[in-house]
């Protein structure tokens, strides 16, 4: 079974004309000046031969997948317990005496000289060139030579019991499994997975632009409590949700910056659907709650409230008609049911700046009045005899919504602002600031 895929670079989904701009760009970035001599021994095939002696000599294939050499050993020395390994059978080559007159016959200082100059233990050594350490110098700073002999240190054989180790077999396994999937694409250059963390897109100068903070991608804290696990996983698999539209995002179509197609193992989409869930501590397996069906009158009153100068949802949520969709900065409706959880909706609804502080959904909307709650504006005549709960009411019509549906309450959403007055018409179409929605 496939456990990892070995490519980490995502199809970027480009257009024809998309790939041909990042190449003019990256063309523009070459030194001036440089020219290179011919090479026409690249063209000898009696090198090929001595190619594959050196791949196999430096060991090439151990980071790099080369045709043919699939099955290459690795040619390092096993440093699983390189702590526990007794000192003379450390080669110091002819450095042993300097090392114990100055004080560094040991695996610190041995480790930390061998990481700093790979090739020291050859020095006043006659060797044939086939012969010598081959180490490269990967030209670590002293910081991360303390840390990685740090680490080479620590390693060592086993003397505690198997009990003392940290093997959690609960949601804390799905989390340590994966952050390895996590960091490995990078999903934090792009979205904030923990509480205090900035993606490094969220640096970029463009970003700075208040224009441009509703373009960022979504934060992702919570997502395991706001998305059904079927439809993350699909998600991942598939961020454009469509088989044709393959240059669209999939949720958010408004955003400048897509979200790439990531080459994940169905194993890999399991892991990362697990840890978006244990993260938020839901339990597992998932089981969809039954929603009661909405009435034709309950249908007429939701209609009015979403349509409601008081709670202009269709401000901000893309609706599917283009020129509505060109201001929006929150997902369409059509796609809550699929993709939302009932539990989780109902609460954004009721506090999103608890969930997502300085989002641009309002809390406040709704109070609590008894056993239910309320809207906390005006009105409209037909609700005030309504018994029901009115958050209660809005997840089930959201989760019941169709596509004319919705066009009928972009329609209605149009109607109620031609009827305000014209500086508060103004108002209202004045994009927000911040980013909202679901």
């Amino acid at each position: 079974m496939q456990v990892q895929q070995m490519t980490v670079m995502p199809s970027l989904r480009l257009s024809w004309q998309e790939a041909r701009d990042i190449a003019s760009f990256l063309m523009t970035q070459r030194r001036p000046g440089v020219s290179y001599p011919p090479a026409p021994f690249m063209d000898d095939p009696k090198l090929k031969a001595r190619g594959a002696q050196l791949i196999r000599r430096y060991g090439c294939a151990g980071c790099h997948e080369i045709s043919g050499f699939e099955e290459e050993p690795k040619i390092g020395t096993e440093l699983t317990r390189e702590g526990s390994k007794p000192i003379e059978q450390l080669d110091f080559g002819l450095l042993a005496r300097e090392a114990k007159r100055q004080g560094w016959y040991n695996h610190k200082g041995f480790i930390e000289n061998k990481l700093r100059s790979p090739d020291i233990y050859d020095r006043g050594k006659l060797k044939a060139p086939e012969d010598r350490l081959r180490m490269p110098n990967p030209n670590l700073t002293e910081e991360e030579i303390r840390a990685l002999t740090t680490f080479l240190i620590g390693s060592v054989n086993a003397t505690l019991p198997p009990s003392y180790y940290y093997t959690p077999d609960d949601q804390r396994k799905d989390i340590q499994e994966g952050w390895w999937i996590i960091k490995k694409y990078n999903c934090m250059g792009c979205h904030t997975i923990m509480p205090g963390q900035r993606s490094v897109l969220s640096t970029l100068p463009r970003y700075q632009d208040p224009d441009w903070k509703d373009q960022l991608p979504p934060s992702l804290i919570g997502e395991g409590a706001r998305v059904r696990p079927d439809w993350l996983a699909r998600f991942l698999e598939n961020p454009a949700l469509s088989e044709t539209n393959l240059e669209r995002n999939g949720v958010r179509e408004y955003l400048k910056v897509r979200m790439p197609t990531f080459y994940f193992s169905p194993n890999e989409i399991r892991i990362l659907v697990r840890f978006f869930e244990a993260l938020s501590a839901q339990a597992q397996p998932y089981i969809e709650p039954k929603l009661e069906p909405i009435t034709e009158m309950e249908r007429a009153l939701a209609r009015q409230l979403f349509t409601s100068p008081a709670a202009p949802c269709l401000r901000c949520h893309m609706t599917g008609d283009p020129a509505h969709d060109q201001k929006a900065t929150a997902p369409n409706f059509l796609i809550a049911r699929e993709r939302l959880k009932p539990g989780w909706t109902a609460r954004w609804m009721i506090d999103p700046q608890a969930i997502s502080p300085g989002t641009a959904m309002p809390s406040g909307l709704f109070r609590r009045e008894g056993d239910r709650w309320v809207f906390a504006g005006p009105l409209p005549e037909a609700f005030k005899t309504y018994p029901g709960d009115h958050v209660d009411l809005l997840v089930r019509y959201m989760f019941q919504l169709t596509a004319e549906e919705q066009r009928r309450l972009l329609a209605g959403t149009r109607a109620a602002l031609r009827a305000r007055p014209p500086d508060m018409r103004v108002a209202a179409e004045r994009p927000r600031g911040r980013r909202g929605g679901t």
